[in-house]
């Protein structure tokens, strides 16, 4: 990251909590895998960024924040023209937040995350208080000697705070009827198109027959998923399989073979190597160790 184009404004971490700060200029692909194992909080400060989370499209604007539960696809990029952006990330494993989350809020680790998972606008008010205690979290995790139990307090005092609008938002949907319309800058057609590949992910997919199935040209197809998901539909479809491979390997006893084939790979050693590249193990060691 060049200090010209992007600035980490705060990096720490512990071994169940990572914190970092980050000044965007000039936006990257992320290298990174898109999914990981724990709970990530996402809090954009400034700018407008489109967010991916599995198979919807946000547009996200400065004061609001997205959960972004373990295991679950997600990107963000560029929205329009205007790359600058600054976001604070916090995740949270989970040997450090199950059993505050189920003291908190008498729900399972994965209750929690299928309940808040999503974006929130918050309140002026609400958000005011939300940089407040970003700041208090700073101040002591940032310290010679930071007090851990302390800095576990104020990163899920972050995370109560998100919580807090959620149930808000969710209430008053309820009271007013409203449902959660797809944002006016993202196309109908590109989401219709992750719902099929995440239905029909088994299936050999070429993108010529995908575009045709969609009534759109094969280079407004590619170029549109990219733009709004931050990956190309070939990366989008291996990890779905990789994802439903994780599953099957967790719930059944088949063969990795049948599995891979299951999943769209017919090349089981391509298969072996997409995984490890995406998961850092082999297929069968996920399987003892999940």
């Amino acid at each position: 990251m060049s200090e010209a184009e992007n600035t980490v404004v705060f990096r720490k971490e512990i071994e169940t909590l990572k914190v970092s700060e980050s000044r965007i200029v000039k936006s990257r692909d992320m290298k990174t895998r898109h999914f990981h194992d724990s709970i990530e909080l996402y809090i954009l400060t400034e700018g407008t960024r489109y967010f991916f989370v599995d198979r919807k499209i946000h547009v996200i604007k400065g004061g609001s924040a997205i959960l972004i539960p373990p295991g679950q696809i997600h990107k963000t990029s560029t929205f329009g023209d205007e790359p600058r952006h600054r976001r604070f990330l916090l995740q949270y494993a989970r040997e450090g937040s199950e059993s505050i989350l189920l003291s908190a809020f008498s729900l399972t680790f994965e209750d929690f995350c299928r309940k808040y998972t999503g974006p929130v606008a918050f309140r002026p008010e609400k958000w005011a208080a939300l940089l407040t205690a970003m700041e208090k979290l700073k101040q002591e995790f940032g310290g010679e000697n930071p007090y851990l139990p302390m800095v576990k307090l104020r990163a899920h005092e972050l995370l109560f705070l998100f919580t807090e609008e959620f149930d808000y938002l969710q209430n008053l949907k309820k009271e007013t009827g409203g449902n959660e319309p797809l944002a006016s800058d993202v196309p109908a057609s590109i989401q219709r198109v992750i719902e099929y590949l995440n239905e029909h992910c088994m299936d050999d997919i070429l993108l010529d027959d995908l575009a045709r199935r969609f009534f759109v040209s094969r280079a407004y197809l590619t170029r549109n998923f990219r733009r709004m998901t931050g990956v190309s539909i070939i990366q989008y479809l291996t990890v779905v399989r990789i994802r439903r491979a994780c599953q099957l390997l967790k719930d059944t006893d088949e063969p990795i073979t049948k599995i891979a084939r299951e999943c769209g790979f017919s090349n089981t050693t391509y298969f072996e190597n997409v995984f490890r590249r995406l998961r850092g193990m082999s297929p069968g060691r996920y399987r003892r160790e999940t």
